[in-house]
């Protein structure tokens, strides 16, 4: 059952609010869009948010992407134990993100459904009270870097154990 706006949780409404989860699901489409020369796979949308919107798995990511994403996950197992639950959870603050951005225009589907980016920069504020928002948009550069070198998608959910 999908609530208005007014019927939300005001919590939920803004920690999952579609300006706010689009532009951090586009920063990692743009950033791997940056580094392959491609469009962003649509299905690894679906993995954004269960991995930057959880504060542990966000703050034991490393600091650069020379340590390989599989090799983090697997030295980070017990974050993931439940990550396609926690997914299967987030798909409709993804659906309403990716719904956002289109109507935005700050992203189009080409043929195939891949995710072309707005070129806009990503704008970090420079305020104590915007230091959580800075580091949730710095990991979601370093996530579109990590995925950019492992576009294959089913390789990917598998590795998550996600199933359709």
């Amino acid at each position: 059952m999908n609530l208005t706006w007014d019927d939300r949780n005001t919590i939920v409404a803004n920690l999952f609010n579609p300006a706010f989860c689009g532009e951090v699901i586009r920063v990692v489409a743009k950033e791997y869009n940056k580094h392959t020369n491609t469009v962003f796979p649509y299905e690894f949308a679906f993995l954004i948010l269960p991995i930057l919107l959880h504060q542990e798995t966000r703050v034991r990511m490393p600091r650069s992407v020379r340590t390989y994403f599989f090799v983090w996950v697997e030295d980070n197992d017990d974050l993931f134990y439940d990550f396609s639950k926690r997914t299967k959870g987030m798909v409709k603050y993804t659906k309403e993100a990716l719904l956002f951005l289109l109507l935005y225009k700050k992203i189009v589907l080409d043929e195939n459904g891949g995710i072309v980016t707005s070129q806009e920069r990503v704008i970090k504020i420079d305020n104590v009270d915007h230091l959580e928002l800075n580091h949730i948009l710095q990991k979601a550069q370093m996530l579109g870097k990590w995925l950019s070198a492992s576009s294959d998608v089913k390789s990917i959910y598998s590795f998550f154990r996600i199933t359709p």
